[in-house]
């Protein structure tokens, strides 16, 4: 049975200093998703440690970064598993996620994504959902149907979609099973951006999908959005501009 973790943005921001003490107005907002599974982490910011013994499957942060080009590294028992440099602006809110290529076997990885807070109406979410799993392209079944199809490892895709729980499943693409990871009761939250992450291996028993929820900085129209993101890879089944088979 998946493991479904659920996290609220918005908690109180690690400050970091690199010279100059960082702030919420001055530097960039950074979570951390620690998709390796079995293994505990710690996270360095410009070899400064802001989280120790971070699990697998889990999601770190909200840390104000300070702007400008700065390097995050990740270390399991005392060695290095891999350090990544990023250029972060004022205001920016991201997501930086620790995980396995497809081959399970291979170095980690690490895929940023960038957070939109655009305006979300209360009886409206924006759902976000990213394959960061080791697991080839896959199709997310929600309800009994293929909602975003052909999924590959470090892409994301978007829907606006009615606030309610879903019976979600991951299914290779173009087939209709069996399930690498579900059916598991996905609720998203109305007037917030919902991310989904899955994480792990499926060889290893090791899935898990992790959610993370940062509320909208303001109210939209209660209307039917004028378009759908698709994001950054795949294709949203059925693409329109209201998602009917998501919807209830």
């Amino acid at each position: 049975m998946a493991t479904l973790t659920t996290v609220v943005g918005g908690a109180a921001a690690v400050a970091l200093t690199s010279g100059a003490a960082a702030s919420a107005q001055s530097g960039a907002t950074v979570y951390v998703v620690q998709g390796l599974p079995n293994t505990t982490v710690d996270v360095r910011v410009d070899d400064k440690v802001v989280q120790k013994a971070v699990p697998g499957a889990t999601l770190a942060g909200p840390f104000t970064v300070a702007a400008g080009s700065r390097t995050i590294s990740f270390t399991a028992g005392g060695k290095e598993l891999l350090t990544r440099s990023l250029k972060l602006k004022s205001g920016q809110n991201t997501d930086l996620v620790l995980h396995l290529p497809v081959d399970p076997k291979a170095t980690p990885v690490v895929t940023q994504f960038d957070n939109s807070l655009s305006a979300v109406p209360d009886n409206k979410a924006s759902v976000v959902v990213t394959h960061t799993a080791a697991v080839p392209p896959a199709d997310v079944v929600v309800d009994g149907k293929v909602l975003f199809a052909n999924i590959a490892n470090g892409e994301s895709l978007s829907v606006v979609v009615p606030p309610t729980t879903y019976s979600v499943k991951i299914v290779p693409a173009g087939e209709s099973g069996p399930a690498v990871l579900g059916p598991i009761d996905l609720t998203v939250k109305g007037g917030s951006l919902n991310r989904v992450f899955a994480v792990g291996d499926p060889a290893s028993t090791t899935m898990r999908v992790v959610t993370q929820v940062i509320d909208a900085p303001a109210k939209g129209s209660s209307s039917a959005p004028s378009r759908v993101d698709t994001g950054n890879g795949g294709q949203v089944a059925g693409y329109r501009p209201w998602v009917v088979p998501f919807g209830r």
